[in-house]
This record gives C-alpha cells, structure tokens and sequence, in this order.
C-alpha cells in the first residue's frame, strides 16, 4: 500500500498543511492545503480526489489545483463527493464569482473536472495507471455536515480515515461493519480538541482525546496503527501532551503514532 498524508492540521499552521492524504500517484482523498507539497509534475498524475465532506480545511487547494489542470486536457480529474459537497462547492466557490466553473472548461464538452456523486455505503475503484487499482469505500460519520469516512484497501491492506467526525453509534457500527469487512492495518483518527474542551467538540462534532480513547475501547478488534490527526494548533502543548498520555495509555495494545506526515509504503 502505497498512502502517504500531505497534510492533516486542524487549522491553520506553519508547519503543516490541512488535511490531504495521497494514494499511490493517481489520487486524493480530500485536497486541503496539504496539497500544496505536491510539484506542478505530480499535481497533473493525479486522477481522482475523494471529498469527505465540504468544510474549508479539506477543500481549501481544490479550486488551485484543478486551475494547474488546462495543460494537460487528455484527461479529466474526477471528484467523488456527496451531494450536500457537490452543490455546496458549485454555489458557492465554482460560480464565476468567486472561481470559474471548471465544469464547463476549458470546454463544456470537455471540462477538466467531473463531479461524481456518492452515498454513504457506496464502494467503487480507483484504477491505477500502473500499479494495483485502490478499492474504496465510503461510510457515514457524524459531523456537522454530511461527511463520509473513507477506507482504502490495496496490496492486502486495510487504511481507514475517519475524516472529521464525533464518537458515537454512527462511527461505532462503521468500524464494526469495517473490521467484518478486512481488519484495520492502520486508522487514521481525528482529534481536535484538548478534554476540557468536551462541550465545544460536541457542539462542533469533533473529538477529544478522551472521546479516542472510547472509541477504540469499543472497537471490536483495534486495529495495528492508530494515527492521531486533526489537531487544532490553537490547543498548542496541550492537547500534545494529552495525545501522548492516550498513546501511553494503550502502548501495549496498538501503536498510537502522533500524526504530522506520514506514509504507508
């Protein structure tokens, strides 16, 4: 498997960007400002970009990026996305007005991007140009607008992104359903917010790093990696420290890798 995250900040950061997570060469899922670290060469490999959902730090470099896309017209970018994200970035972002409305250029005919729509459930593959093809599936997660969660298998592995998302029965029968379906390699978590902080997570459905430590102590079977991302760079040392006392936490159980950038080669 070959995953490798562009970006995972909560915010806005000098040292990383927001969240972007690269499949091989070819795809995307979500294209926040992590996107940004990929050169001009790589940015026109890419094929496809699987939207979570339709929140600023997961979309933020889309519009950029697909302007980068006019010199290389022999194929179109495809993005996966919802229904609420796909109308949400038509009427308020590809509107002429605030960006061109790529799906009519550079001609109607032929525009360099389509927008697919997606249900919670749905699976279907990315093919690779050249190695193995990505086999996703998208599940339901609780946010504060609709938002899937995305799992990757390829190569005999099993990658899962919450995307942003609160604790409860939704992600809970998600992770069930996913662990029936293959066990979890690695499982990309977020965590926004510091414990003190709990009612602000629940109104915003975001997670705290006591929210995480429930969740996997309902996970019927934990997974190999826990990747701890999101985190919001306003909260500073102290939702570090308290990532690193949950990893302590489960040290004998799974390994809890606090996320900056990462990959799965």
């Amino acid at each position: 498997m070959d995953i490798r995250v562009l970006g995972c900040s909560g915010g806005l950061s000098d040292t990383q960007g927001s969240t972007c997570i690269q499949i091989g060469d070819y795809a995307l899922i979500d294209a926040g400002t992590g996107l940004s670290s990929l050169s001009i060469e790589a940015m026109r490999k890419i094929r496809y970009i699987v939207l979570t959902h339709s929140h600023m730090d997961h979309i933020a470099a889309l519009p950029l990026f697909l302007s980068n896309m006019f010199d290389d017209v022999e194929h179109r970018v495809q993005v996966f996305a919802q229904a609420h994200t796909i109308e949400t970035l038509k009427t308020n972002i590809f509107n002429d007005n605030i960006w061109p409305d790529f799906t009519l250029l550079p001609t109607p005919e032929a525009p360099i991007v389509e927008f697919i729509e997606i249900t919670p459930g749905d699976t279907f593959t990315l093919a690779s140009p050249e190695k193995e093809n990505a086999q996703i599936h998208v599940f339901a997660v609780d946010h504060t607008v609709p938002t899937v969660g995305v799992s990757v298998r390829m190569q005999n592995q099993h990658f899962v992104f919450s995307a942003d998302t609160m604790e409860g029965p939704t992600l809970d029968n998600a992770l069930s359903s996913l662990t029936k379906l293959a066990p979890i390699d690695t499982f990309m978590l977020e965590c926004s917010f510091t414990n003190n902080k709990r009612e602000l997570a629940v109104r915003t459905k975001h997670m705290t790093p006591a929210m995480v430590a429930n969740t996997l102590s309902r996970m019927p079977e934990l997974p190999k990696k826990l990747w701890v991302s999101h985190l919001k760079p306003s909260s500073g040392n102290a939702l570090v420290a308290e990532v690193l006392a949950l990893a302590r936490k489960f040290e004998n159980e799974i390994n809890v890798v606090l996320l900056q950038e990462s990959s799965i080669r």
